[in-house]
Parts: structure tokens; sequence; C-alpha cells
């Protein structure tokens, strides 16, 4: 038996590490299979190269949302796959993943063995199926997770050992299935018929993924109202293949009569499964720019009632639909409760907890420069004329640009100038206070120089635990320093209020939407430019009294009316 060089064992370890972590079965199963093969594997080969590439030719197109690859092993078709994926998601977002098959396990093995798959594995978009000795894979795949069938699909053959009538044989096993799913959401919704719409909510369920511990909070508010409210609980990575249809088969175990999705609309979330078509409220909440994920007027059909946290965006959704359009603030999540160490984060004078963003930023700088390189530079100038210190509507400056081009600022080219335009915003104002014993807690980009500059030594080492170690820091830390996202344009962000909840000092950069609910200097303090950051960080460090009033009385204005179960209201009296 051969055994393996270092780096074939390096890949192979990482690959298999990174298996496990998301198909225990089939990590065991690798683990278990000797590491020689009949076939020798190079991912460089010419032939394996051009194979993939014609492959990619016969079967690509930009509306299919399933990209099924069976015997993904033998070549590097599921690699070219995932980039031309990754790049039309950012042209045009259709939930679009990719499904990769293997019923030759040995073959799967040594291909670990010759290439890293770590991005494929990890990613959010890619799921693995990997045959046990027993066969039929997909079958047993969609027996467990029916509703990956129900989607758009197209099969690529990994090698020419795939032939048509196996591929006409996968096809007819999809189908099947999905032919079962829309036949049960007819049976639903001929069941419905005769239903009414309540003339109020009482049972409310979310349905989206992500910004949980949001939603968590939204859930426990509308309890507290009286409400029945419950989160669905979905299990990566299997959201984005599941949840067009998954909904449904909750909705008939147990009905709700309203629907609450976060950063979506109906038409978004399930594609062809309406949910217009239930006796449902659907409200629509968006706590990002909407722009990110909606943009036309048909994408906002179904919605009852559409929320929205900073004003701001109001103009432009209404230019979308004539439902109402309302803005509904997000407010403190955090459990003030949970303050009970006070020693751990004592040594702190200024925190700062939150992401830089760059390396995000970079590599969908990248992505976006491939479709193309004048947009984005054109982009980047927006960000050398403006003032990005200071509260601003980037799109009034970015509009003009894609329209000029005939191009749509939304998606990705959203994400990518307000997120560049907060990760310079953040570190001109973070550098200010280099030198004041600054604390600052994230992911490892803070770590990295080339990103963070400076503040690497200003880094902590790691994130905290929002509800059980950052209560503590928030009440601990003598200053709180808070520096918006540009998408805040005329609201404050959640941690505004979290800091202040938990009797926190915050001291933050100037938002006019503070002034709708604070008082400047007798609530929070806020600052306007690097100068009056660092004075006002000295002043305070050095009056602890001062401090302690005004995050006392901070505290007892954001109990008294930020939490989520006043914002909760709004949504419910725009309903009745």
């Amino acid at each position: 038996m051969e055994s393996l060089d270092s780096s074939e064992r390096s890949y192979f370890e990482h690959n298999v590490t990174a298996i496990k972590a998301i198909y225990p079965g089939i990590g065991r199963l690798l683990r278990s299979l000797p590491c020689d093969t009949p076939q020798s594997i190079d991912p460089d080969d010419d032939h394996s190269t051009q194979y993939a590439e014609q492959e990619l030719k016969r079967r690509w197109s930009p509306q299919t949302e399933l990209h099924i690859v069976d015997r993904c092993a033998s070549n590097r078709l599921a690699f070219q796959l995932f980039d031309k994926i990754h790049l039309a998601e950012l042209e045009d977002a259709r939930n679009r993943r990719l499904l990769l098959m293997e019923d030759r396990p040995e073959r799967f093995r040594a291909a670990l063995e010759h290439e890293d798959w770590r991005t494929l594995l990890n990613s959010e978009i890619c799921l693995l199926a990997v045959d046990y000795p027993q066969g039929n894979v997909l079958p047993r795949l969609l027996n467990q997770y029916p509703d990956i069938s129900n989607a758009e699909f197209e099969i690529y053959a990994g090698d020419e050992t795939v032939s048509e009538e196996r591929r006409n044989r996968i096809q007819d096993i999809i189908r099947s299935y999905r032919q079962a799913i829309r036949l049960s959401f007819h049976d639903c919704h001929a069941d419905m018929q005769n239903t009414k719409k309540p003339p109020f909510p009482k049972t409310i369920r979310f349905f989206v993924a992500g910004h949980n511990y949001l939603q968590d909070a939204c859930v426990c508010a509308f309890r507290a109202l009286g409400y029945g409210a419950e989160r669905l609980q979905w299990k990566n990575p299997l959201y984005r293949f599941v949840r067009s249809s998954a909904w449904l088969y909750d909705y008939r175990r147990s009905h709700c009569d309203t629907v609450f999705l976060l950063n979506t609309t109906p038409r978004l979330f399930t594609r062809r499964l309406e949910l217009e078509h239930f006796p449902l409220f659907r409200i629509s909440w968006f706590v990002d720019h909407p722009r990110r994920y909606a943009a036309h007027s048909q994408e906002y059909e179904g919605c009852d009632v559409i929320g929205v946290f900073d004003r701001t965006y109001i103009p432009s959704l209404q230019a979308c639909t004539v439902k109402p359009v309302i803005e509904v603030r997000t407010g403190f999540g955090i459990d003030a409760s949970q303050v009970h160490d006070r020693e751990s984060f004592a040594d702190i004078d200024v925190a700062f907890v939150g992401e830089l963003g760059l390396q995000g930023v970079q590599a969908l700088e990248e992505g976006l420069t491939c479709l193309s390189p004048e947009l984005v530079s054109k982009t980047n100038e927006v960000l050398s004329q403006i003032d990005i210190r200071n509260p601003v509507y980037l799109a009034e400056y970015a509009e003009g640009i894609f329209r000029e081009r005939n191009r749509e600022y939304r998606g990705a080219w959203v994400e990518f100038l307000e997120n560049k335009a907060t990760s310079l915003r953040r570190r001109y104002f973070l550098e200010t206070l280099a030198n004041q014993n600054l604390h600052i807690f994230g992911d490892q980009e803070w770590a990295n120089p080339s990103f963070a500059g400076p503040l690497t030594a200003c880094y902590a080492g790691r994130r905290v635990d929002y509800f059980h170690e950052l209560p503590n820091l928030y009440a601990t830390a003598k200053i709180n320093l808070n520096i918006f996202h540009v998408q805040c344009v005329a609201a404050p962000n959640p941690r505004v209020y979290d800091v202040m909840a938990c009797g926190g000092f915050l001291l933050t950069e100037y938002n006019p939407g503070l002034e709708d609910e604070f008082e400047i200097d007798k609530d929070l303090a806020v600052f306007r430019t690097r100068d009056e950051l660092r004075e006002k960080a000295e002043y305070y460090l050095a009056h602890p009294e001062a401090r302690m009033q005004i995050a006392a009385r901070g505290q007892a204005v954001t109990l008294a009316k930020c939490g989520y179960h006043d914002r909760m209201q709004h949504f419910l009296s725009s309903l009745i």
C-alpha cells in the first residue's frame, strides 16, 4: 500500500475534518477506506479541464437553481461550477446551489488527497452526497429531505462514465419527488380555500434563517404580548436547499395565521409555492438596506405590510408597493439580567464589538471585477469623493452611476459599497483610540495587519458570546464604543440599545435618529470627528461619576421604550 506524501496527507486531513464537522457519516466512511486508489487523479490535467469546460458549455443556464454534479470526483467541474454560480449570484441572486454526488467513495477519497475541497465543503450553497456501500444515495437523500427537489435543476456529468441513461434516471427520481411536493402544496391550498384570514393575528411564525438573536427576541416579545409565536429552526447546510417548500410541512403540521419574514418577501422566499395563496398575514421586515435583497415591485407582491429599520428607505419601498410601509427600528435583544460577572472585563477602558469586514469586501470586489471592472472602479470613486465618516445615503451617489450604464444598484453592489465604506469608517475612528486601552472583540480579521493595520495590537483575540458574555462586557467596560454601519443613515443599530439596556456607558458616532429616542449627553454621549472622539474618551475616563450617571439614565430610557415588544406592536397595529 502506497503512503501519502506530506502535501497529500495535509489535503486529505483538512478535507475530511471539514466533512466530519458537517457530514459525520461520510467522514467515517472516507477514513475507513484504503489510501491507495487504482486511478490517478490530477486536478490540473488538460483533458480534465477541457472536459469540465465543455460540460459547462453544454449544460449551464443562469436560470437553473439546483446544479447537480454526478460523479463529482473525476475532474475540476465541481470547482468551475462553484465559481460560476458565485459570479451569477453576484449579478442576480436566485438562491442557486450545488449538489455534489459521488457513488465511488474510493474515487472521492483519492480526489480529497490531491486537492483542497474546503471552500466547497464549507459553503452554504454546496451539499455533498457520497454513497455508502448499500448504494442509492440520491433516493435516500430525497427520502429524508424531499424539498431539495423543489427547484429548476440541471444534471452535469462528472466524467464520461455518466451515461445519458444514468442522467435520465436521476432526472426521473428528482421529478417524482418534486411532483409530490407540488401535489402536497395544491392539496393544502385546496384544503384552505374556505378558510378566511382572521380579523387580527394570533399565531406568528418566523420562517427565515439569519439574525437569529434578533428573531428570538421578537418571538419572546410576541409571546409576552399574548400571541403564539415560534421561529423555525433550520439546519445548515440544508437551509438554502429546502427553504422554498419546507415551510409547507410546518404549516400543515401546525397552522399559523401570520408569517414574519426577515430581509426577504413572500415571493423571494418561496419562489413558486406562493405564500400569498394562503389565508395569512404576511409581514416583511428589513433590518438591512432593502436593496440588498429586493428592488422590483413584483418582488414585493404578497406582502401585507413592510417594515424597515430606517426611515431613509421608505420612499424607495413605497415606489415598489401600495401596501403600508412603516419604520420599525431594531431594539435591545440582550437579556440585562445576565449581567452577573463584573470582574472578567473590569480592566477594559474602551471596548468595541463588531467586525471590520474588509476580507469579505476584498472577495466581493474580486468577484464584481470579473463582472464589470469599470463599474467597480466607478463605485470606488464614490468612496473617494464623499465624506463617509458621517451619516450619508450612498444610494443617492451610486444610483446615477449605475443608471448611466443600464445597470441596477442592488444586491452585491449595494453590499460591496456599503461594507467597504463601513470598514474604512471603522478603521478611521478606531485608530484614534489605539493607545487608549482599546479592546476589539470580533473575528480573526482584526489580527491581520493587512486588514486591521495598527489595530491588530488592540484585538482581544476572540468574539464574545451574545447571550452570556456580552451583557457582562457592556455593563463593565468603562466606555462602549459604537461606530455605525453606513446603512444606518437615520436610525441606530441594535448595539446602541443593547449597550444601554445592560447599563453600559455608550460613546457613539452621531446619527440623527438617536435624537428621536434619546437626549444627547444625558442618555448617551456622541462624537462627530476624531478629535471629538479622543476628547470625550479622555474626559469620561477621567470622570467616572458623569459616566455612570449617563449610563443609568440611558438604561432606564432604553428599558422603558426600546424593547422588541414595543417594536412588534407597530406591525400588529398596521395589520388590524
